[in-house]
């Protein structure tokens, strides 16, 4: 009898150092959480790579990506961004990207796009005479070099091609993210991050560990009502000797 009271006494022990640090994490938790708007909480924002992974929050990989000047063009998920903004759905690849004059050209296989310095669609054309490789300016003319490697030029996307030598064109050239629109593409999918306010919140309360902070509440709570009973146990064999 004497053994199975001290296995007993030591598990309510145990079990009950555990529930103390978990009152004491609810604790202080909880008094971040009142002084909120003292403390500034929710004007405080974390970037951590993980946390910004719990709340499924990441910024996903340009693909096709063309610079030119300080201007990005590059695909995400299947959309064409012009820097940080989200101008068209591709129905194909981007090819390549130039700059005629006061406007931006975009090309993919079969489809030339004419976008505006601010980022609009002005003009779209689908009907070529051609599959398009790449793309490139010469003087102030389009030039598309095709998938056979013939060289077609225009005015405009809607006028009149023509087949002409390779002469002094600049073809358009894949290129990398300049480091101002790396920042504001990260902005774009994850804003400033989670606030601090928010952080404390899930942690309070243990959705910032989604399944497993539910699973350790599930065990807590188990650990509680263990605990109820074995120092319902305790005091009753207590008040009998």
């Amino acid at each position: 009898m004497k053994i199975k009271l001290k296995k007993i006494v030591d598990l309510h022990r145990y079990i009950g150092l555990g529930i103390c640090i978990f009152l004491v994490h609810l604790a202080v938790t909880g008094i971040f959480l009142n002084h909120s708007i003292g403390l500034r909480l929710d004007k405080t924002f974390i970037t951590w790579p993980w946390l910004l992974n719990q709340y499924n929050l990441s910024v996903p990989e340009p693909e096709n990506i063309f610079t030119i000047g300080k201007n990005n063009f590059f695909t995400i998920d299947g959309e064409v961004f012009f820097n940080d903004k989200p101008i068209f759905l591709a129905e194909e690849d981007l090819l390549g990207a130039s700059q005629n004059q006061d406007t931006f050209i975009l090309a993919s296989s079969s489809i030339i796009t004419v976008i505006s310095k601010e980022g609009y669609i002005i003009n779209k054309e689908n009907a070529l005479p051609f599959t398009i490789k790449n793309i490139g300016i010469n003087e102030d003319e389009m030039v598309i070099n095709d998938s056979e490697d013939k060289i077609w030029s225009s005015e405009s996307i809607n006028g009149v091609w023509k087949l002409i030598e390779n002469m002094n064109v600049q073809w358009s050239k894949e290129g990398s993210i300049t480091p101002i629109n790396q920042e504001k593409i990260r902005k774009y999918f994850v804003g400033d991050g989670v606030s601090l306010e928010q952080v404390i919140l899930d942690f309070h309360s243990g959705a910032i560990f989604q399944k497993t902070g539910k699973l350790f509440f599930d065990i807590i709570s188990i650990l509680l009502i263990i605990l109820s009973f074995t120092g319902i146990w305790l005091w009753t064999i207590k008040r009998k000797y």
